[in-house]
């Protein structure tokens, strides 16, 4: 993101138009490792016109690494859109199937958790 849409975030952040996010996206080329990864930062693997992952630190088990296929080819897979002030949003919600048992939505940069976080859930094949 470039610095004037940082700029602008932080002034409407101080003035109280928006909350702070708690995530922002960052586009990079390479998976990060996880030791230089960041809580709050979406690391959206890809390049110009295409995006392959979304990596990032769970919102509240540090500890976790989440990831995402992008790719359009891929099931199951996401999309992930950023406004001009860096907030993403994901769709689907983001349900990890073990670990932490994470379920949540991110919308314009801010978590929503969902009741169901942090409960393993049955899934039966018919």
């Amino acid at each position: 993101m470039s610095w004037f849409g940082t700029l602008l975030r932080d002034i409407a952040v101080h003035l109280g138009f928006i909350r702070s996010p708690e995530l922002i996206s960052q586009l990079v080329s390479d998976h990060p490792a996880p030791e230089a990864m960041q809580p709050g930062i979406i690391y959206i693997v890809g390049g110009p016109g295409y995006q392959k992952w979304a990596v990032f630190r769970c919102p509240r088990y540090k500890d976790e690494i989440i990831q995402l296929s992008l790719m359009a080819n891929r099931r199951p897979r996401w999309t992930i859109t950023t406004d001009f002030i860096g907030r993403p949003t994901i769709h689907p919600s983001v349900r990890q199937l073990d670990g932490s048992f994470a379920h949540f939505w991110v919308k314009r940069g801010l978590v929503e958790w969902c009741a169901d976080s942090g409960r393993r859930i049955m899934i039966t094949h018919s």
